[in-house]
């Protein structure tokens, strides 16, 4: 039986086997982005803000430490034992022949004058002595320190009264007791400077002269007396 077309239509014409038809191509769809939670991000920005400011007061801390550490000079050092020890203006360094405090109880037996008679009827307690070796604008300066306890604080105040005024006399500095010999030197208190304060029952007495010191060095010499009054803290216990 002959094949038979089919019928012809108009405006319709049959496909050519090599056209294909095209589908366009449809993108994908993202997912729509979620935004954070008010809440949460709130949250989140103060943690953060937080730990700016604590790392902030940390390294501020750290830097006026460093800064208080190398520009105070009233900043205290420590002794080899680990003592705090106040700083000076001057090194004062322990005369060799004394490398330990000279203690005694009886401090008539070692002073001169008014003060003499004054511990002939008022016994101290204790007297601890130390001689320093400091040098100063080139020079050798020799200082005593004393520290005479008293029974009690109103002896104690009278006797520092009476090492204040000229010609009553003092606790013999270990120069003038013969401990130390030092050339040109037969005492601390010819040319001497001096200083003294009241601790409680404590009078620390300071003298300190050069050697071949003369009267111009006083003032001098009083400065360095004032600065050692510190080593007092050292050698009384």
């Amino acid at each position: 039986m002959p094949l038979v077309s089919d019928p012809y239509r108009p405006g319709h014409y049959p496909a050519s086997p090599e056209q294909t038809t095209r589908i366009p191509r449809v993108p994908p769809q993202q997912a729509p982005r979620r935004s954070p939670e008010p809440g949460k991000s709130k949250t989140r920005e103060y943690v953060l803000k937080g730990l700016g400011l604590v790392l902030v007061a940390v390294v501020s801390g750290m830097l006026w430490w460093l800064i208080q550490q190398s520009g105070n000079p009233s900043s205290s050092a420590q002794d080899p034992n680990g003592t705090a020890k106040p700083r000076t203006k001057y090194d004062f360094v322990k005369h060799e022949q004394i490398p330990q405090p000279l203690r005694d109880s009886n401090c008539a037996s070692n002073s001169y004058n008014d003060v003499k008679k004054f511990f002939e009827k008022n016994q101290c307690t204790q007297l601890t002595r130390e001689l320093y070796v400091a040098s100063v604008d080139g020079r050798k300066a020799y200082v005593s320190v004393a520290v005479v306890r008293m029974p009690n604080a109103a002896l104690a105040q009278e006797l520092m009264h009476m090492t204040e005024s000229d010609g009553t006399g003092n606790v013999n500095d270990l120069v003038r007791e013969g401990r130390v010999k030092v050339p040109g030197l037969k005492s601390l208190s010819k040319n001497n400077g001096f200083a003294n304060k009241l601790n409680g029952n404590d009078v620390v007495i300071v003298e300190a002269d050069f050697e071949g010191g003369k009267k111009e060095d006083e003032t001098k010499l009083d400065e360095i007396a004032k600065d050692a009054l510190t080593k007092a803290d050292e050698i009384k216990n």
